[in-house]
């Protein structure tokens, strides 16, 4: 399970850095000659918290999902993916700011929300892909 764990990590990031430095250039308006420079930035944040918060969600996930079988451990896994991914970034929108979030509601706050989804739904569909290539 460890090795397919670490090649999910490193085929979510291979696939996800340029996809989200895409999508930074298109929140900030930026021109296409700056990708690199937010790939190296979201690289810089996504790759150290997907492999410290993801990989261990995604073992979770297996562990919880250990008793079902087909449609419904994928189904439950993704949500299990999908739900920690969104919740990451309000947990910290929550720490950043005593009051509450729905009052002082700011779509800035949300910066890291598309990054976050993307990466746990990638993350999901790699571990997914990977666990049928490691059972033959």
């Amino acid at each position: 399970m460890f090795r397919r764990k670490l090649f999910a990590f490193m085929f979510t990031v291979i696939i996800c850095m340029p996809i989200i430095g895409f999508c930074f250039m298109l929140i900030e308006q930026s021109t296409i000659s700056e990708i690199p420079g937010l790939i190296i930035f979201a690289s810089m944040y996504a790759i150290p918290v997907t492999l410290l918060f993801g990989v261990p969600v995604s073992i979770l996930s297996d562990k919880m999902n250990d008793r079902l079988i087909g449609t419904k451990r994928v189904l439950s896994s993704f949500a299990i993916h999908l739900l920690f991914g969104i919740s990451f970034p309000f947990f910290f929108m929550l720490l950043a700011d005593s009051r509450s979030i729905l009052t002082n509601f700011n779509w800035g706050d949300l910066y890291f929300l598309i990054p976050s989804t993307l990466i746990s739904f990638v993350g999901w569909g790699m571990d997914e892909v990977l666990r049928i290539y490691f059972r033959n």
